[in-house]
């Protein structure tokens, strides 16, 4: 097991997914991470994972595992996964949890979320929690609906799920857990203590959760309850994190301008297309190295 106070990051690779441009941004501006964890569910479709699976230390490419394809309980199953091995072999102090549409932007996130963990014991996760990066209200209403259907009559369909979603959530509410709370799952930061507070509890080898509807990232949101800790904001304006669900929450330019460390999505913004955008970046990581 490596040992030191940095970085892990983790990082599900779908087959519409340009990981190896992701990952790039990560070596660039992270500071020595100690392991970059890429859970490959492309399934045969991205000839480009080989680039990163020749990479070597401290990448390294998970197979996705059994779950089924796709989002929700299917992608919880190997994000929990994936977790697991980090905790098994890292000893790092921050978990970056990445969207492989995500894209770091700039250096120093480590530090603003070590100041930010360190001021608040308290706080489990950080991320675009109750604003976004425009100062808007982020709304939960969708996220608490699921998992009410879930955990109520009509999750009798689905018993296992049921009853582990009702035991979670009477742990989580002891915490203060509020229905549907959650940090968007394009990215995200957890405090060590919060991932080994999940493993060391079996949170994150919960086969039922693969039959849920509900998100991953509002699954790990009542996990982070259930362990024990709150989430916290770090997606507000003047914050590192500038998240969007679909599409750049702003203009290529205006996000170096505010100084942004980590963004998603970059899909889109508006006549921009996913590959206009990425040469962006990846012409200031160039000019960077220059």
């Amino acid at each position: 097991m490596t040992r030191g106070r940095r970085l892990a990051v983790l990082i599900p690779a779908g087959p519409a997914d340009d990981a190896p441009d992701t990952v790039a941004s990560v070596l660039h501006y992270a500071a020595e991470p100690v392991l970059v964890a890429v859970v490959d569910d492309t399934r045969g479709r991205r000839p480009d994972m080989a680039a990163l699976r020749s990479l070597g230390p401290p990448v390294v490419v998970l197979p996705a595992g059994p779950a089924r394809p796709g989002t929700y309980g299917g992608l919880w199953t190997k994000l929990a996964a994936g977790m697991r091995h980090i905790v098994e072999n890292a000893d790092f102090d921050l978990l970056l949890r990445l969207d492989a549409d995500a894209l770091l932007l700039t250096r120093g996130l480590e530090e603003a979320a070590r100041e930010r963990f360190a001021a608040d014991p308290g706080l489990g996760a950080l991320g675009s929690y109750r604003v976004g990066p425009d100062g808007g209200a982020r709304d939960w209403t969708y996220a608490a609906r699921v998992l009410r259907i879930e955990s109520g009559l009509l999750g009798l369909r689905k018993p296992a799920l049921r009853r582990r979603l009702r035991a979670l959530l009477a742990e989580a509410r002891a915490s203060g857990y509020v229905f549907g709370e959650h940090v968007l799952g394009g990215a995200c930061v957890y405090r060590k203590e919060t991932v080994h507070a999940m493993h060391r509890r079996g949170l994150l080898d919960l086969p039922e959760l693969s039959d849920s509807n509900a998100g991953e990232d509002f699954l790990f949101g009542l996990l982070t309850a259930a362990a024990g800790y709150r989430l916290g904001d770090f997606g507000g304006p003047g914050d590192p994190m500038a998240l969007r669900w679909k599409g750049l929450p702003a203009a290529p330019e205006r996000l170096v301008a505010e100084g942004r460390a980590v963004t998603h999505s970059v899909r889109f913004y508006e006549d921009l297309d996913e590959r206009e955008i990425r040469e962006y970046f990846a012409g200031l990581r160039a000019a960077d190295r220059r």
